[in-house]
């Protein structure tokens, strides 16, 4: 148990530096990904929904003190989109299988590298769309160069995180199987 929250302490630190050094010097057509929901998609699906809001709430806090841009923004992006991607792709738990199953639904998990794609591209999605709103609402009339640095960024950052979601899986230690008693 310290070994996974020492683990999870050096990510989520390595997490937060990353989005704040390295994001910017990575830029494809002057978009930088987002590498902090990138991991945090990652861990939503390797550890739970406990590990995703302490990790999100933390980068977002860090983010707002060391980097503030908008006022609050990191502070209430970052945990909520983690936590939308989180609850719509993390695991089921076996009572929550159970019950569709009884109500003749297919009751399954997809395979969790491909919902670690689909939470990145919901989170961040939202994260872009929600940027979007409040560059509109700022009286900025938004054109196509606006959505299609979203668009890239959208695309970008699902796919840093089905790359690094290898690594990380691998890190965390969740393709180590359990022995059987």
């Amino acid at each position: 148990m310290v070994k996974k929250g020492l683990k999870f302490l050096i990510l989520t630190l390595l997490c937060y530096l990353l989005q704040s050094t390295v994001a910017n010097y990575i830029t494809i057509w002057n978009v930088a990904p987002n590498i902090a929901l990138a991991i945090i998609a990652v861990v939503s699906i390797a550890l739970g929904r406990k590990y995703t809001f302490i990790m999100a709430l933390t980068v977002g806090y860090l983010l707002e003190v060391m980097l503030p841009a908008l006022d609050y923004m990191n502070l209430i992006l970052y945990p909520v989109c983690g936590m939308l991607g989180a609850l719509g792709f993390s695991d089921k738990s076996e009572r929550k299988l159970e019950e569709e199953r009884s109500q003749g639904k297919r009751g399954g998990n997809l395979p969790a590298h491909i919902r670690t794609i689909l939470c990145t591209l919901l989170s961040i999605s939202v994260f872009e769309a929600v940027n979007l709103l409040y560059i509109y609402l700022n009286g900025i009339q938004l054109d196509a160069n606006h959505y299609q640095r979203g668009i890239i960024s959208v695309l970008y950052t699902t796919a840093l995180a089905a790359l690094i979601q290898f690594p990380l899986r691998w890190w965390l230690g969740t393709y180590k199987l359990k022995k059987a008693r």
